[in-house]
């Protein structure tokens, strides 16, 4: 494939993931465009992720809790998500050295920068409005949180979580001058008030802050710190009002992993059905009033996938995580000593994602996993590569190919 056109596949495949933290149908047509660019080129090998096995069960074993449903026309919903994965792939054939690395990583971050600047005005407006109505609707901190350019809140600090994990051990490589935009994402981390988004951002930190500098990490802690001191008295309002008598998700939680349980124990090989969830929680559902939360799913990925997939499905799952965890600590240990950033910013959003995964389903949020999925894919293409020439990587020598075969 000539280099040019591959260079025009990489930028498609980056511009794909950084347009997922404006418009999921922008990310969309830039994937497509990306793997119609592909197959016209005609690759002379391609080089497998080595969580491609458990994917593929996943997947056929989601095709068959859709057959065994009572509804599988809603199902198809998330067979038509297949089409995402077909970033694990671009980002892993075609962001090959470290030099494209750090332009994907740079991109996300600028991208996720100008969103969280959106997100922090957001903020700004809610909260005026907030003191003048002190309605619970209006509260910035609950039920009118900030979503940049998402149609929802979930979806947004979702999106920042992982951008944020990954520009962690991105800041060794992309300098002092990032420090502003990951500042900015920053803000907009905290300032989300999402509970397992936060958890989520303190498991991915921990997961790398050995492995890198201390002014790095200083770097990085600085600016959360700075503003969770000046929001400090909205934070104790936001955990306050989870306990409280007109909010309470943590009990409506507890209620959606009951019944989650309960489906569990009588649909325990292909689920009660993908997309069912809402439908059936009321027959599951041993409480007196569904009218105080939402329960379009079970806020769990566990739970959540073996409730409407089955344990087999849910098993496929687990082995996904498991093998991406077990071939990033590998790759950790191979990598060339200028490309162990890239597989610790795959390590920290994985364990981000995994992490606020317990309390949100955050794999069923098609811009979440696309993100995912470029991020813990590049250490396929590019951590065990040593890059030749420029800095965008258009030449590359191969130091160890991964999970190559020839086509």
């Amino acid at each position: 494939m000539p280099d040019r056109r591959e260079l025009w596949i990489f930028s498609l495949t980056v511009a794909a993931a950084a347009a997922v933290l404006v418009s999921i149908a922008g990310a969309e047509t830039l994937l497509a465009i990306a793997c119609l660019a592909w197959l016209l080129g005609g690759p002379r090998r391609m080089v497998w992720p080595g969580y491609i096995v458990p994917l593929c069960v996943f997947m056929a074993m989601t095709v068959v809790s859709v057959v065994a449903s009572p509804q599988p026309a809603i199902g198809m919903a998330v067979v038509r998500k297949f089409v995402l994965f077909s970033m694990g792939l671009l980002a892993t054939n075609f962001v090959r050295t470290t030099g494209r690395a750090r332009v994907a990583h740079g991109t996300l971050l600028a991208v996720a920068a100008l969103a969280s600047t959106v997100a922090v005005v957001q903020f700004a407006r809610a909260y005026l409005k907030f003191l003048s109505t002190q309605s619970l609707a209006d509260d910035p901190t609950v039920l009118a949180r900030i979503t940049g350019f998402m149609g929802h809140w979930m979806t947004f600090s979702g999106e920042q979580l992982l951008v944020w994990c990954a520009a962690v051990p991105g800041m060794l490589i992309l300098g002092r001058r990032w420090s502003i935009p990951l500042a900015a994402v920053s803000a907009s981390l905290v300032l989300s008030f999402t509970r397992s988004v936060w958890l989520g951002a303190i498991a991915g930190f921990l997961v790398v802050v050995f492995m890198i500098p201390r002014r790095v990490s200083m770097g990085v802690v600085l600016p959360v710190a700075f503003v969770a001191a000046i929001a400090s008295g909205l934070i104790y309002h936001r955990v306050a009002m989870s306990f409280g008598p007109k909010f309470a998700p943590d009990l409506s939680r507890i209620e959606m992993l009951s019944a989650g349980f309960r489906m569990i124990q009588e649909h325990p090989l292909f689920g009660i059905g993908p997309e069912r969830v809402h439908a059936e929680f009321p027959r599951y559902y041993h409480g007196n009033d569904l009218t105080n939360f939402y329960y379009g799913h079970l806020h769990n990925n566990i739970v959540q996938i073996a409730a409407e997939r089955g344990l087999v499905c849910l098993a496929a799952f687990l082995w996904f995580i498991f093998a991406l965890y077990a071939d990033l600590l590998s790759m950790l240990k191979r990598a060339a000593e200028d490309a162990q950033w890239i597989v610790l910013s795959a390590l920290a959003a994985l364990t981000g994602f995994v992490v606020a995964g317990f309390f949100e389903y955050n794999f069923g949020d098609s811009e979440v996993l696309l993100l995912l999925l470029f991020i813990v894919s590049i250490p396929y293409g590019a951590a065990l590569r040593v890059e030749a020439d420029d800095e965008y990587g258009t030449r590359l020598q191969s130091k160890v190919d991964v999970h190559s075969l020839p086509v």
